[in-house]
């Protein structure tokens, strides 16, 4: 009779020991209303461009594209629209003003056919309402399966009311964040993370103000105060890659 030999222990410890490789994450640069060349980024990094600008003053508002040229090896993947309110003159937010803003979102929002949207609308508490109202809008208004993104200020994800909105994903946003800056940035860095669990799928860092750390598994926005340089992505790319 044949004996069966045991098998080598060596081996089988090694790949035990082995921990499996962590994917990087995933980085998407922002394309924001500036002159961008983004032909030099790597296969791997997509591209969120600015396809459309809105200001929202009294009964009214501006509405325009973007004005200035983008040049990109690939398909960008998420169409962004900004919107921004006017604070000289107090907002009448009518359900005729509600539904043109809508529309005017949703047209802008298909100017590139990108599989993604987001929303950047930075409002005050007292405005909160208005942002909730143009969410589910621009929701009911979108392809059924298309996501819907929206940037938020950091603080926001430490609140209680992100939760409710008709979103895919919230992109907490760790720059230029006032006086709350500093603990924010100790939180997060020293490995805490943010009592909204909506806000638990993305964040966004700024090319010129780094952080050091930040959770796993998270989807990257890139932001740049400039015109992007390879240079200056490699920085922000290498720094990203440090924490894990």
């Amino acid at each position: 009779m044949r004996r069966l030999l045991p098998l080598p222990l060596l081996p089988l410890l090694a790949l035990a020991a082995c921990k499996p490789a962590t994917a990087p994450p995933k980085l998407i640069v922002w394309a924001w209303e500036r002159p961008e060349d983004l032909r030099f980024l790597p296969g791997d990094a997509e591209v969120a461009v600015q396809t459309g600008f809105l200001e929202l003053s009294g009964d009214n508002f501006l509405a325009r594209g973007r004005r200035y040229p983008l040049r990109t090896g690939r398909q960008p993947g998420t169409a962004l629209v900004h919107i921004q309110i006017d604070d000289s003159r107090p907002l009448h937010w009518t359900p005729m003003l509600r539904a043109r803003v809508a529309a005017a979102v949703l047209h802008y929002a298909r100017v590139v056919p990108a599989p993604r949207v987001q929303i950047d609308f930075e409002v005050r508490q007292s405005q909160r309402r208005i942002l909730a109202d143009l969410l589910h809008d621009v929701r009911a208004g979108l392809p059924r399966g298309t996501p819907l993104s929206m940037t938020a200020i950091a603080s926001w994800c430490q609140e209680d009311w992100l939760g409710s909105l008709p979103v895919d994903e919230i992109v907490p946003m760790l720059f230029r964040m006032g006086r709350g800056d500093a603990s924010i940035r100790a939180r997060i860095e020293g490995g805490g993370d943010w009592t909204e669990p909506a806000c638990r799928k993305a964040l966004a860092i700024s090319a010129d103000t780094p952080i050091a750390r930040a959770p796993a598994g998270r989807r990257i926005y890139l932001f740049a105060p400039q015109s992007w340089t390879p240079s200056t992505f490699d920085a922000v790319r290498k720094r990203v890659e440090q924490w894990r």
